[in-house]
């Protein structure tokens, strides 16, 4: 079978499965990819918890990512105690580089001597893939760290590897190590496909040709709903809350402002507007990932007026992508602090109130003209966030027709990238 009739082969990399969120973008660049390449398309998800994200996924193939990982050895682990994990992950650069070369050469006997079976099998992959793609998201961003994804970027290219970056919000990238090392990625890439213009502008400001940069929408706005259901009778409102560590500021301020704030939306919700509040969120119900946001949920329901937690709930169960979809479906409002919690609101075609503690939510909300229907945890407080719920209860109509034709639209923007793919 020559390569142009048989099935691609193309690994999706940097994604982090056990938020569900991440699982609804790779859902949907599921189904973008198989669009542009092919239904017979093969795919292998290279995931930090690759072992938890085949017991919540088994619609997709993952493999343990080639770097980030605790290492193996003791004299590794050892190292990594004593704060020189750096070197440890320096070493496996440099040892999985030379394998990849070696297989490059049709020498994979040789790679056997540096590298477990395991890891032979997935450096072997980057170096047969069709193409490698970053996936989309929000994780290149320094409040995260970039290291690991550097190193596995200049990997994926050292392998011989075509790279591109799925539709995502990046940067800014202020370090000088940091805006060398993607100035010189983002150059090799095939394409970086992005949501939002100043993800855009950070992307320039390296010298990237505008040529190579594409904007486009959530890769989860493809997902196909299923038909509404109509739940006539009570109020109901969905609330997704996150933890602010990432963004918090020294004195917690912030996380302070945001958990009152949240708290006095759903007092008034169920004083004012007589509704049901339930926690719901696409980080919960999976004890392997690092963040639960119904620990945040109990903490807010903990500290409301006992007549208004009769008409809350914090819901614990881990649903997939379109299970979220099914369950937003059936409220009236989503409040979402969680990007994907917002998409797949607006995917399941019910009204969202954004909170937006990164630029991203509030790029995104702009570009769609839903500002009015926008929070920031940079200056929220009580009263603003209730007048915000206020004005969105008094006119659901509106919203739900607005979400509904700025569906149809993103569908149809996320989809479009597939025409800016390499041929391979």
């Amino acid at each position: 079978m020559n390569k142009s009739s048989r099935p691609k082969h193309i690994l999706i990399t940097n994604i982090v499965s056990l938020n569900t969120g991440d699982a609804a973008i790779l859902l949907g660049m599921f189904n973008i990819l198989r669009e542009r390449y092919g239904a017979d398309t093969k795919f292998t998800v290279f995931d930090k918890s690759a072992k938890a994200a085949n017991k919540y996924y088994p619609w997709a193939k993952f493999r343990q990512s080639l770097f980030g990982n605790r290492p193996k050895s003791l004299v590794g682990r050892k190292l990594q105690v004593l704060g020189y994990g750096h070197w440890v992950e320096r070493i496996r650069y440099v040892s999985l580089c030379l394998a990849s070369r070696l297989i490059r050469l049709k020498a994979g006997w040789l790679a056997r001597l540096l590298l477990s079976e395991d890891d032979l099998q997935s450096v072997s992959e980057y170096v047969h893939a069709d193409l490698v793609v970053s996936t989309g998201g929000t994780y290149l961003t320094e409040n995260y760290g970039l290291w690991t994804n550097i190193r596995d970027y200049r990997f994926t290219l050292a392998a011989g590897a075509r790279l591109v970056f799925f539709t995502q919000t990046l940067g800014p990238f202020t370090r000088p190590e940091f805006r060398k090392a993607f100035a010189d990625i983002f150059n090799r890439s095939d394409a970086i496909l992005l949501r939002d213009q100043r993800s855009k502008r950070h992307v320039l400001e390296l010298s990237i040709p505008e040529s190579k940069v594409t904007l486009g929408k959530d890769a989860a706005f493809v997902i196909e709903p299923d038909d509404p259901v109509s739940c006539p009778g009570r109020l109901r409102i969905a609330v997704s809350v996150r933890t602010l560590r990432f963004f918090s500021d020294s004195e917690r301020s912030l996380a302070d402002q945001y958990k009152s704030s949240v708290s006095e939306m759903v007092i008034s919700a169920v004083r004012n507007h007589g509704a049901e509040v339930v926690f719901l969120s696409t980080c919960q119900g999976i004890p392997e990932y690092w963040t639960d946001d119904t620990r945040l949920a109990d903490e807010i329901n903990n500290a409301l007026p006992e007549d208004v937690r009769r008409s809350v709930v914090v819901d614990r169960q881990f649903r997939q992508p379109l299970d979220i979809i099914g369950a937003y479906n059936r409220f009236d409002l989503v409040i979402a602090t969680r990007m994907h919690a917002a998409i797949l609101g607006l995917v399941a075609g019910t009204p969202v109130l954004g909170i937006a503690y990164e630029f991203k939510l509030e790029e995104l909300f702009h570009q769609l003209g839903m500002d009015d229907a926008r929070l920031s945890t940079s200056g929220m407080d009580p009263e603003s966030s209730k007048a915000a719920l206020k004005n969105m209860l008094n006119n659901l109509d509106y919203w739900k027709a607005e979400v509904l034709a700025v569906r149809s639209k993103c569908r149809i923007e996320a989809a479009s990238v597939k025409d800016k793919l390499p041929d391979v």
